[in-house]
């Protein structure tokens, strides 16, 4: 008699896993992050009231001069029209007076924890100085994106204008009119007058500090009875164009 032996292998149930899949943790990781992206966007909120912005502005302008970071500064001035008759054949005025103008370039770096004095302005700007501010949250929430105009002027003073109260990248009428008179080139009266001054600057909402900055002046120029030896005209105007940038802050 022949015995078979069956043997019978036993079923064993898999532990249950803890771990939840994959796709299932990243899925709460993002969500996490968006509501903390939003939250943090949600606690910087750009301000509105002219007052407001310019108070950001202006502190972010003071820690430029309290915290001496190095920094880049472009200056791009161009005359873009010059007329003054018979005067503008002759070329030694005709480069005279668009030199006293400002017309060119400079950039100057300013190393960090160094002196800045020569090359930046504290603002003390005031609200009445303004006719327009706005004030941006970058989608990140990172960033506050403000743009203030300025009102225009005739002949802005330095430090005693509007214009005058966040820079000192310009001439005024008597600077251009006495370097004038010292090249030869003599005028009864000179009007230097404003047509549009804009800033734009990007300020860290976390830290209240510049990324960027950025002033762009527009300005015509009117001067009577402009004399050179025995040449003259009666009237003579210009237009200018000063843009000043300042870029790479290092804090």
């Amino acid at each position: 008699t022949t015995v078979e032996e069956t043997t019978t292998a036993e079923e064993t149930t898999p532990a249950p896993t803890t771990e939840a899949p994959t796709t299932q943790k990243v899925t709460t990781t993002k969500k996490a992050t968006a509501t903390q992206a939003a939250t943090t966007k949600a606690a910087m909120k750009a301000p509105t009231e002219k007052a407001e912005i310019l108070k950001v502005f202006n502190e972010a302008s003071a820690k430029v001069v309290s915290a001496k970071p190095g920094f880049s500064k472009t200056v791009v001035t161009t005359v873009p029209s010059l007329e003054m008759g018979a005067l503008a054949k002759i070329k030694i005025v005709r480069e005279t007076i668009s030199s006293f103008l400002g017309e060119g370039s400079s950039k100057v770096s300013v190393a960090k924890g160094k002196s800045n004095s020569a090359q930046y302005v504290k603002s003390a700007l005031t609200a009445s100085d303004l006719t327009k501010a706005t004030c941006k949250l970058s989608a990140d929430g990172k960033t506050y994106d403000i743009v203030l105009t300025v009102k225009n002027e005739k002949n802005p003073l330095k430090g005693k204008s509007a214009l005058g109260r966040f820079t000192n990248d310009y001439k005024d009428a008597a600077e251009i009119k006495k370097g004038l008179d010292e090249a030869g080139v003599t005028l009864d009266s000179l009007t230097m007058t404003t047509t549009s001054v804009v800033i734009t600057a990007k300020v860290d909402a976390a830290s209240g500090q510049f990324t960027s900055l950025k002033y762009e002046i527009k300005t015509d120029a009117k001067m009577t009875n402009v004399k050179y030896t025995v040449a003259r005209v009666k009237e003579a105007t210009g237009k200018m164009v000063n843009s000043v940038t300042f870029s790479g802050f290092k804090y």
